[in-house]
Parts: C-alpha cells; sequence; structure tokens
C-alpha cells in the first residue's frame, strides 16, 4: 500500500494564513511518515521574495519526501523566479521506486493572472513521461481544475486545455489527479482516473463549513481511499473508498443545491 499525503493552499502572507495549522501539518506529516506529500500550489498569498525565503524555511523542517506544484498566486510580480530558487522547478517528477509509482507536477498557471493553461510543450512532456512509465500506477499533481466543483465561486476554474489533458489521462490511464487551487475538497470519477481536490490546508479561506484541511490517501491497484483531515484537530472523514469492483462516493458535496431544493426564495412553478 502507498500512503500519500496532498495539502494545498498555504497563503502564507495572507491575513488568513495560521502558523499553528502550518506547524500542525510537518508534525502530521513527521510522526506519520506518508512515502511522499504533493503540495498542489499557491505557498504564497503575494509571491513576494519574503513570503517564499519564509515558506521555505517551514518546508525545510519536513522529513519526507515532496513534490510541490506552483499555483496562481505563486506566480504574481514574476514570482515564479522565487519558486524555483525556493521551492522547486516548475515542473517535476518523483518516483518511488520501490512502491511502483510515479507523480508528475505541471505547472498551470500563467503569470500574473488567475488562469491556467498546460500548453502543447508541457502536453507533450507529460505524455512522453507516461509513455516511460506505462508499468507504474500514475499520479498527476496540478493546481488548476480539470473538472469544476460545486461551491467553487465564480472565478474560472478550469485549465484551458483541460479537454486535452483528460484526453490523456484516459488514454495513458492516470490513475489519481490532484488539484487544489478553489479550496474545496471534492472527488470526481472519471474512466480510469480519480480527481481528487484539496482544500487549503493553512488558512481559513475555507469554503462554507469546511475545516482547514488536506488529505489522507491509501492506495494501491485494487484500492483507493481518502480521508480528509482537519488541520486543526486531525479530526478525519472519509471522502472516498474504492475497490476493484465497486466504488463508494462516502461524502459528496450538496450543501449548496439541498439549500436551493428547500429554499423559499424562489417563486414556486405552477
Amino acid at each position: 500500500m502507498i500512503e500519500l499525503i496532498h495539502w494545498s493552499d498555504l497563503h502564507y502572507g495572507s491575513s488568513d494564513f495560521k502558523e499553528e495549522y502550518l506547524l500542525n501539518f510537518i508534525d502530521y506529516v513527521n510522526d506519520h511518515k506518508p512515502d511522499a506529500i504533493i503540495c498542489t500550489g499557491d505557498f504564497t498569498d503575494k509571491a513576494r521574495k519574503s513570503q517564499y525565503e519564509d515558506i521555505s524555511k517551514f518546508l525545510g523542517k519536513i522529513k519526507v519526501p515532496m513534490i510541490n506544484v506552483i499555483g496562481n498566486h505563486d506566480t504574481a510580480n514574476n514570482g515564479v523566479i522565487f519558486f524555483e530558487r525556493y521551492i522547486g522547478p516548475r515542473r517535476s517528477t518523483l518516483t518511488l521506486r520501490e512502491k511502483n509509482i510515479i507523480i508528475i507536477g505541471v505547472r498551470t498557471p500563467k503569470d500574473n493572472t488567475s488562469e491556467g493553461e498546460l500548453g502543447d510543450e508541457q502536453l507533450e512532456w507529460l505524455i512522453q513521461n507516461l509513455n516511460n512509465n506505462k508499468e507504474k500506477i500514475k499520479v498527476l499533481a496540478l493546481h488548476h481544475h480539470l473538472i469544476a466543483v460545486p461551491s467553487a465561486g465564480h472565478k474560472r476554474t478550469t485549465l484551458v486545455d483541460a479537454g486535452d489533458v483528460l484526453q490523456i489521462a484516459q488514454e495513458y490511464k492516470i490513475d489519481l489527479i490532484l488539484q487544489g487551487h478553489r479550496h474545496v475538497p471534492h472527488v470526481w470519477r472519471l474512466g480510469d482516473s480519480t480527481l481528487l481536490y484539496c482544500g487549503t490546508s493553512t488558512s481559513d479561506k475555507v469554503r462554507g463549513d469546511d475545516p482547514p484541511c488536506f488529505n489522507q490517501i491509501s492506495l494501491n491497484k485494487d484500492k483507493l481511499e481518502v480521508y480528509i483531515v482537519d488541520s486543526n484537530n486531525f479530526k478525519k472523514k472519509l471522502l472516498f473508498s474504492q475497490t476493484k469492483d465497486k466504488i463508494n462516493y462516502v461524502r459528496q458535496r450538496n450543501n449548496k443545491i439541498n439549500h436551493i431544493k428547500n429554499s423559499n426564495v424562489f417563486q414556486t412553478i405552477i
């Protein structure tokens, strides 16, 4: 069994950032020692050099392998320069050979915008990595969404070329796709791929009643199980469970839809 932790949207430097959540997370990771942790972007809030310097010191305390992808907040003010200086390359891979898994991290944000796109050159790079690792469990990590999620707000969240990435995901049987961006813990299942979204792990920029949280993942070729872990008190909720022959959507996100269905605000249709 492979153990992964997926966290996202730290927003260091924001007034909503909570250092205690970050310290909690670091302690949790170092105590549990997963095979790897993956962050799907927005390490900083404004991509200032000082924010990168500070957050990198915290990241240096993490004692397990990690792969980091850049978020749209990280690319403001030419922040990609500091991301590569203090965090890591704009795209990268992490291979755990003893676990037969490859994690591929790509850059989706365009500089100084909230929009995302991979572009043809990165699509080619992604395909080459998938071709070279056909027999491995394949995980793709990116900041923006391939499919929109409920309660994500009015801003555009999906990649300009999301359809191309989804086609690649199906053709090359990407097992797990990790995303951040809109602070919504959620899951979709599409063909052979599970699309997993993370909330904000170290800030109070949460959606509705969601806590600051991260995803704890257990997987192999026959099973996938995901728990949402509260960054404040480590309480866990099962989000998704799948075996080879059965899929359970344990926690569907339907608060808004239920509210609309039960609302008296709208005019009754006769």
